[in-house]
């Protein structure tokens, strides 16, 4: 009888290691080879907070690539062509993020949005961690998609207080490619 209980835990041991390896398994970016990254809104870019939308046509993204596979790739995203609360004039300052693998994105710096006509300043606070990202291949590029959460400052006009608000989101999708050819992929 005994060594049907032995046998019985050793299965639950075995069994316990393989789901423990399942889950160890962590999800890479996978590069065809090292170079450069570059990337293109697919959509219009948009940051809500308490007093609007800022809207970008443009977000150009830049990245070293300094490795086949890993799980992290620091990006710069600069964002054009943006308009704010019905203003035209609006300067954006670039992002420079973190995205990993496993589906989160972190903010390295501050975005500060200038609605210069207004007189309005808006601060995507730096730091943060972004959820509600997901990634999609696209034959040899990536498609980063957001819709998550920001928080955020305001200052001068109708841009709120300079107390921290967490009511903001980021919505916007971009393809990127590793420039030269090769190819760019996401593996869970």
């Amino acid at each position: 009888m005994s060594s049907f209980k032995e046998l019985g835990v050793l299965t639950a041991i075995l069994a316990l290691s393989a789901i423990g390896a399942t889950n160890s398994s962590a999800a890479t970016f996978t590069y065809s080879a090292s170079g450069t990254l570059l990337g293109k809104a697919l959509g219009t870019q948009i940051f809500t907070t308490k007093s609007g939308q800022v809207k970008c046509t443009t977000a150009e993204t830049f990245g070293n690539i300094s490795s086949t596979d890993f799980s992290e790739q620091h990006v710069t995203v600069n964002y054009k062509n943006c308009t704010a609360f019905g203003f035209a004039n609006v300067d954006i300052s670039p992002a420079t993020y973190v995205l990993t693998a496993s589906g989160s994105v972190h903010l390295k710096e501050a975005i500060t949005i200038n609605v210069t006509l207004a007189g309005c300043h808006q601060t995507v606070l730096g730091g943060q961690t972004l959820s509600g990202i997901t990634y999609k291949n696209n034959s040899g590029r990536l498609i980063v998609e957001a819709n998550s959460g920001i928080k955020y400052k305001g200052t001068g006009g109708f841009c709120g207080s300079t107390t921290e608000q967490t009511n903001g989101t980021y919505v916007g999708n971009n393809e990127v490619e590793r420039t030269g050819g090769g190819s760019v992929s996401w593996d869970a």
